[in-house]
């Protein structure tokens, strides 16, 4: 049983297969197919028709395939010599190959006989490179005879999943792909729930920063007015200070004590400043509060208001009798 030459079983193209339904097949989706072929994990065997059960004998076994010029190619082996012969003899001249769900794994290669293939256009079987015999015996004509392989139905592109009729699916293979499918199902549950995680890890990330960020912003205020209140308290001594200071040296009335202490206030809110020719001629850069505190503090004092303001004598004659003892004073008496 020598080996067969190069077998075209497949084109590049759109067909019909005998379900009616559109199957197109791109050049890469032929070296797909090739590339994914390896017969000592799945072999693909040679039969006759699209056999309705797996019951059905093989004829040969598909030992390469390869993919070139838009057409897919197997090349058998193990193929007996009366299959050659009724083969040559022209009794099979075309092939239709049956595929997986998953449009890649090789089930078989049939040899059609009155069946049309649903992929047309390619040459034409040739299994042996002998001419084919004159005579044929009955056994040559027909190598399977008493063997029942009456084609099914599928005489085209078969790319479907099992049914509830049995289908041409074996129930092991059935088996198989829905425990591809569950572990599938399982990697992607398990991938989802990994990238849940992460988001949530994401999300809590997000919250914290966002809480300490916000928790720095409110203690930054707070210091930031704490430390503006306690700088306008020690302004507002300076302030009242400096307005006492006048009224003690009679440039300011004590009546006018409020007016002067409010309106230096009202100044010292303006972020302005002005120039200020100093006594020495120099001229410098002072906010408004200093400009009037320094024009206040020009004025020629009024003696008036110093009398009016200093402690009256009588006061301070009995706050110096204070200082007196008592007994001594009694004594001398």
């Amino acid at each position: 049983m020598s080996k067969s030459s190069w077998i075209e079983i497949a084109r590049a193209g759109t067909f019909t297969d005998s379900a009616g339904r559109p199957q197109t097949f791109t050049d890469s989706d032929l070296a797909a197919i090739a590339n994914a072929y390896d017969p000592a994990k799945r072999d693909c065997p040679l039969v006759f028709g699209h056999p309705k059960t797996d019951a059905a004998p093989a004829f040969g076994w598909a030992e390469k395939l390869k993919a070139e010029g838009g057409r897919l190619l197997a090349k058998f082996g193990q193929v007996p010599e009366a299959v050659k012969k009724i083969v040559a003899a022209g009794h099979y001249r075309h092939v239709s190959m049956s595929l997986m769900p998953d449009r890649k794994t090789l089930r078989h290669v049939a040899l059609l006989g009155a069946a049309q293939p649903a992929i047309d256009g390619l040459k034409a079987v040739e299994l042996a490179a002998a001419v084919a015999p004159k005579g044929l015996t009955d056994g040559d004509r027909n190598p399977l005879k008493n063997v029942d392989v009456a084609p099914s139905r599928e005489d085209g592109i078969t790319i479907e999943f099992v049914n509830n009729t049995g289908g041409n699916m074996p129930e092991s293979e059935a088996q198989r792909e829905i425990g591809a499918l569950k572990e599938r199902l399982a990697a992607l549950e398990k991938e989802n729930a990994h990238l849940k995680e992460q988001a949530k890890g994401h999300k809590d990330g997000k919250e914290k920063a966002e809480a300490e960020k916000k928790a720095a912003e409110e203690k930054e205020a707070k210091t930031a007015a704490d430390f503006a209140a306690y700088k306008g308290a020690i302004e507002n001594e300076k302030r009242e200070a400096r307005v006492a200071a006048l009224v003690e040296s009679g440039r300011v009335k004590p009546a006018e004590k409020a007016d002067v202490l409010s309106f230096a206030m009202a100044l010292a809110s303006q972020n302005t400043t002005v120039d200020f020719a100093a006594p020495d001629g120099k001229t410098e850069k002072v906010s408004l509060e200093e400009r009037y505190f320094r024009e206040l503090e020009s004025r020629n004092p009024d003696c008036r208001i110093i009398e009016f303001s200093a402690q009256p004598k009588h006061a301070a004659e009995a706050n110096a009798a204070s200082f007196f003892d008592a007994s001594e004073l009694t004594s001398k008496l």
